[in-house]
């Protein structure tokens, strides 16, 4: 067993969606005492372990949520974007696998936009780890890397736009409105 297993085991696993506004708003005692925690997304379903996300469930580390709120102010997920991602994250629209990687693409509406999240998930033991959570591109990071396990029947000629063009999303040259 290795050491994230481990922890995981050792620690409760509380829902994210219980615990998202501590660790989004609380003070700073509040959030001291969910630090290295780990948080039960969602079950994982049975299609997902069919094509390889064999898991139980999905779970995301305290630091993932933290780290990500500091990334961009523009992309910055609230506590209802948090709560959106775990329902929707069964129901991505791409699945891809690079080794033992896989990324689900999930698109959120944030400031009243729709942006797609790239979820970065790793199977540890019987547990599907979010290791990452990306919703803005650099200029050079293809944003559909890898092999396509899963297409969504429902999926949008917007998404589909997305296989076709790997930099889509990527950041502008120019920051600013980037209707």
């Amino acid at each position: 067993m290795n050491k994230t297993t481990a922890q995981q085991t050792e620690q409760p696993i509380a829902e994210l969606k219980g615990n998202i506004h501590t660790i989004l708003s609380g003070n700073s005692i509040e959030k001291e005492k969910l630090k290295g925690h780990y948080f039960h997304i969602h079950d994982t379903p049975e299609f997902m372990k069919k094509i390889g996300l064999t898991g139980e469930y999905f779970s995301i580390r305290y630091g993932i949520i933290s780290r990500h709120r500091k990334k961009d102010d523009d992309h910055n997920l609230s506590e209802e974007n948090w709560i959106d991602l775990c329902n929707r994250i069964i129901d991505p629209f791409v699945i891809t696998r690079k080794r033992n990687a896989y990324k689900l693409f999930i698109d959120v509406k944030v400031n009243n936009r729709n942006i797609v999240v790239c979820v970065n998930v790793k199977k540890v033991g019987k547990i599907l780890n979010v290791n990452a959570v990306k919703t803005v591109y650099g200029y050079r990071e293809r944003f559909i890397s890898g092999e396509v396990i899963y297409k969504s029947k429902k999926i949008t000629p917007e998404q589909t736009a997305l296989l076709d063009e790997p930099n889509a999303l990527s950041l502008p040259s120019v920051r600013g409105d980037r209707r």
